[in-house]
């Protein structure tokens, strides 16, 4: 038994199907099901049911599949000790990241980093909070940086800080010079918005609801760049943090209230002992957003 059956063993029962899992994995599907068969010839029984579209676990793969998460856990320790071991001289990190933070919050920690640890390699991955969530919980991802902060099943979220949503309009549009807007307000006023699977969009959705009105959405994409670059064109408006806006000079701010206040969290996997180039990592981000961030 080998660790890539564990880990084909586990994403095959994550997500159901050899097809997926052959695509995640990068392996194809005829060596997806060999090395499978192989896993079951050595453990004496099968551990996948193969009988509908569905792969579903028979129930020794129910057992089964607990200890193999166990193990990868394990392995995943050990790598981290060891990496501890080395004295970051060498190492990797990966990460993932909502856009809101690869743009501009993550770039000066990450040059900071890189010049302190020049041996460790980071890689960051942009991803949806929902996505990032769970590839931490299956071991993909260190930890992750998005809206929350709520806990999931196995991961929890450290709140770094909060910032205000406002409407976000180009100098010409008819808002442009209100003091502050209402929800009510903004439902008289087409908008460009990120779309449902966004914790911001999420928020903008239960402030809608409250007041029992629909948004006026016009556009939907999930780009922030790209919904930025078009209102600063048009009369569509948009609702985001401040920091999103601040490299388009066609654009301008504007307070909502009440607050639609979003919080930014470190999430990570449960119980779960991080490597001390990932421990330091979060460090940095507590140190510098915790404190620079107005709450």
């Amino acid at each position: 038994m080998e660790l890539r059956h564990l880990k084909y063993f586990l994403t095959i029962s994550r997500l159901g199907s050899f097809t997926k899992a052959s695509e995640e994995l990068y392996v194809t599907q005829p060596t997806l099901s060999h090395q499978m068969r192989q896993l079951e010839t050595e453990l004496g029984c099968d551990l996948l049911d193969r009988s509908s579209r569905s792969i579903r676990l028979t129930g020794a793969g129910e057992i089964f599949a607990r200890y193999a998460n166990q193990a990868i856990k394990e392995i995943e320790d050990g790598r981290a000790a060891i990496q501890g071991y080395q004295g970051l001289q060498v190492g990797s990190v990966v990460i993932g990241a909502i856009s809101a933070f690869t743009n501009n919050l993550l770039p000066p920690i990450l040059s900071e980093f890189s010049q302190s640890y020049p041996g460790i390699k980071v890689r960051i991955v942009e991803l949806p909070t929902g996505e990032m969530q769970r590839q931490i919980r299956d071991g993909d991802l260190a930890f992750g940086l998005g809206y929350g902060p709520e806990s999931t099943e196995l991961i929890s979220g450290e709140e770094l800080f909060r910032e205000d949503l406002m409407l976000i309009v180009s100098k010409r549009h008819p808002l442009s010079k209100s003091a502050f807007v209402t929800i009510k307000d903004i439902a008289r006023t087409k908008l460009a918005l990120l779309s449902s699977e966004y914790m911001s969009r999420k928020l903008i959705d239960m402030a809608f609801l409250e007041i029992l009105t629909a948004p006026d959405i016009a556009m939907e994409m999930n780009s922030i760049d790209a919904i930025l670059e078009t209102i600063g064109d048009s009369q569509l408006a948009t609702i985001m943090t401040k920091r999103m806006m601040l490299n388009y000079k066609k654009l301008v701010a504007i307070p909502i209230r009440p607050e639609i206040l979003r919080s930014a969290a470190i999430f990570r996997r449960e119980n779960a002992n991080l490597s001390p180039a990932a421990q330091i990592l979060v460090n940095m981000l507590i140190a510098k957003y915790r404190k620079n961030i107005k709450k």
